[in-house]
């Protein structure tokens, strides 16, 4: 059975169908959200209005209890059933966000403790149970959809607990792009304002897909050149454009350095190098913009993490 009684205040993890009994329809029957606590809950049903075609429409109980809160949207009734499933889809995310706060703790639970999160990557989103610090229910089919090999680079930013944005880095630091990745949910809804002045050199922008012109990044290795690297994940635009200068940002720092012939000035790069106080297998993210900007995160190697400077 389902339950659609009262309104759930916790996250829908995934959506399930029920068929009814004795069915010879493979469609028909409930369309449920199955909560991270508690009983499922109807959310639409599909029946034949007339012979030989299914008809999917939300449920009305769910639609009173929920249309406030989850953003339902104005057409609840589908003749197509991969449009119900963009719907599903859309609910599962959109509770997520509801019932998000604002901030990140520095860890996941306890050991013996579950945590339920939500990666999104263009227009698709998962939700991954964390179980010990660990991913696991939701975490295959995030990897097999993004088909993650060894030495692939994950990114999570995170502005409200626990939802986050992912880039994902192929073996080559490049950007791996997919057929969602560039595209926007429409039935994705937001609810919560941004947050002013993050502490962070990850600002949301960093993760969109279709602003930035570059994305890649390098592991700080014992014989690796810190100038050269960075010169050289920017040195398709340097070359383009013949650039005389660029400013790199963290927080609310700018650093100017010159250019000549598509090589970066090593003096006044190294004044912004000096202040970073890389350390061995730190991870540089570096992320170019259209207008020329260039924003930097380092990923500490100590605790898989951003590094966070006193000037952010």
């Amino acid at each position: 059975m389902c339950s659609s009684n009262m309104v759930v205040r916790v996250p829908f993890r995934r959506w399930l169908h029920v068929r009814y009994r004795n069915s010879e329809t493979l469609y028909g029957g409930f369309y449920c959200l199955l909560p991270i606590q508690g009983r499922r809950v109807v959310a639409a049903v599909a029946r034949y209005r007339q012979p030989g075609q299914l008809e999917y429409k939300a449920y009305s109980l769910f639609v009173h209890e929920y249309a406030e809160i989850l953003g339902l949207g104005e057409n609840l009734i589908w003749a197509a059933r991969e449009d119900l499933v963009k719907w599903l889809d859309a609910l599962v995310h959109n509770s997520y966000v509801r019932h998000s706060t604002p901030g990140l703790r520095i860890s996941f639970e306890g050991i013996g403790r579950t945590t339920w999160i939500l990666i999104r990557h263009g227009s698709r989103a998962w939700p991954i149970e964390v179980v010990n610090a660990v991913m696991q229910n939701g975490w295959h089919e995030f990897r097999t959809a993004h088909g993650i090999g060894i030495n692939y680079k994950l990114i999570l930013m995170c502005e409200r607990r626990w939802v986050f944005n992912a880039i994902i880095l192929d073996q080559n630091n490049v950007e791996v792009s997919y057929d969602w990745t560039m595209l926007l949910n429409q039935h994705w809804q937001e609810f919560h304002t941004h947050q002013g002045n993050p502490i962070t050199a990850c600002l949301p922008s960093t993760m969109q897909h279709n602003l930035p012109i570059i994305k890649s990044g390098y592991w700080c290795i014992p014989q690796a050149n810190n100038l050269l690297e960075f010169q050289t994940k920017l040195q398709p635009v340097l070359e383009d454009l013949n650039l005389e200068t660029i400013s790199i940002r963290m927080g609310s720092r700018t650093w100017s350095v010159s250019v000549d012939d598509a090589h970066l000035n090593a003096a006044m790069f190294n004044v912004f190098l000096d202040v970073l106080n890389l350390q061995l297998y730190d991870y540089v993210f570096i992320t170019m913009f259209a207008n020329l900007e260039v924003r930097v995160v380092v990923l500490d190697a100590a605790g898989d993490r951003e590094r966070i400077y006193d000037w952010f």
